[in-house]
């Protein structure tokens, strides 16, 4: 009889255990967005909840983590309140998100063994505009240190695409006052299909071109034409043209819970790459006496791989390590060209890092080493190799006014 009643005894237990170990399901009703004009229709499509399906807490602090990696959104929580039938749930979701203008600065510096420094910026004045379900549109100007000109661009971002929680953005932009080249409108357009909740596949592809005239003297004596009282000219243009199309198709595995402060999680990106540059050269033919026109064009494919994973380590400091890898082949010239880098460190956090509240402002401050490497080979040439390792140190701070990105790098060889 003894062992009988410890036997159900054991069993009891082990039940108790079992049931204490199943997470409590809620049926969910319907999703609704607080503290924003964000649509609802945007939550849901990338939060990729639906509606009478089963779901954990555990599946809304992720939902609630596609909806931090909004590009207009801060912060966002939740919180679950009953539904309107028996049984059901209500997701609240409290969002704070970007005000209707912002600025984004970014500033860099590095700094190698021998003492030399170079030092980058740039600032972008933005504003954006909620279309209720129609998505987001966006604009900007952007000015860089180092880049030509300023560039001023128009974004349109569409979530939950009839409904399938597809999403697609489409970007035009425009250089002005450039001095070195007159550059083409460049356009971009993402695609993105959400596979699973944590699994997504996105297709972008981008179209650029620029170009450079040159005044040609025919006879080399800085004469204008102006005075000239025949009808030959010996001053023309000219030209010559670059054309960029790029492609790429990729693989996205997300569970990071925030794209700038993530706390835990892992983010891998992985798929092949297409690009084609074609030159036009407009040169003079001292024989022929006419504009010879010369024309090249190179085809690579490539795969290109980022993978980062995110572990809370301490209150407030999280530990991370970052993968970055890709490789591309010319078709023409058969080179091959192999860059690769990873990155370990610690970042520690400023702002709280419960997600129960909702957090007007976040910063981090991380340092990390870094090794990088790239080899260039060809069937006709020697193989090239470089390598470098490097301190880094990195602070961001993001707000409703936008967003500071201040990076440091000490090449140690």
């Amino acid at each position: 009889m003894r062992p009988i009643v410890l036997a159900l005894c054991l069993l009891a237990s082990a039940a108790a255990a079992f049931g204490q170990q199943q997470p409590q399901r809620y049926r969910l009703e319907r999703i609704i967005v607080e503290g924003s004009g964000v649509d609802d229709t945007i939550v849901r499509g990338e939060a990729r909840l639906r509606e009478e399906q089963m779901y954990t807490d555990a599946d809304f602090r992720e939902a609630v983590g596609r909806v931090r990696r909004l590009p207009f959104v801060v912060d966002a929580t939740y919180r679950i309140e009953p539904g309107v039938t028996a049984g059901g749930t209500t997701l609240v979701v409290r969002i704070l998100d970007v005000y209707y203008a912002f600025v984004d600065f970014t500033g860099s510096a590095a700094r190698n063994a021998d003492g030399d420094t170079v030092r980058d910026g740039s600032v972008l004045l933005g504003g954006r505009a909620l279309l209720n379900n129609l998505g987001v549109i966006e604009g900007a100007v952007e000015k860089s240190d180092n880049g030509d000109g300023f560039n001023v661009g128009l974004a349109y971002r569409a979530y939950d695409i009839i409904g399938t929680g597809a999403f697609a953005t489409a970007v035009l932009s425009q250089r002005f006052k450039t001095e070195l080249r007159d550059y083409d409108p460049t356009m971009a357009v993402t695609v993105g299909y959400p596979l699973t909740r944590r699994q997504t596949v996105t297709f972008t592809g981008a179209k650029s071109g620029s170009s450079v005239t040159r005044d040609f003297d025919l006879n080399n004596d800085d004469d204008d034409d102006d005075d000239d009282d025949t009808d030959r000219e010996d001053n023309f243009d000219l030209t010559d043209d670059a054309a960029f199309n790029y492609a790429t198709l990729q693989w996205w595995y997300e569970t990071i819970d925030d794209p700038f402060f993530a706390t835990r999680g892992v983010q891998v990106a992985f798929g092949p790459s297409w690009g084609q540059s074609e030159f036009t050269f407009q040169n003079w033919n001292l024989v022929t006496r006419r504009i010879d026109i010369t024309e090249s064009a190179t085809e690579a494919y490539g795969l290109n791989l980022d993978a980062s994973v995110y572990q809370k380590l301490f209150p407030r400091t999280v530990g991370f390590v970052r993968l970055n890898g890709s490789g591309t082949r010319e078709q023409e010239t058969e080179l091959e060209t192999r860059n690769g880098a990873v990155r370990a460190g610690l970042g520690f956090d400023f702002h709280t890092q419960s997600e129960t509240v909702i957090r007007p402002w976040k910063a981090r401050l991380e340092i990390g080493a870094a090794y990088r490497m790239t080899d260039l080979t060809r069937p006709d040439l020697p193989g090239v190799s470089f390598n470098d390792t490097a301190a880094e140190a990195a602070f961001v701070f993001r707000s409703r006014w936008g967003t500071v990105r201040l990076l440091g790098t000490y090449l140690t060889d």
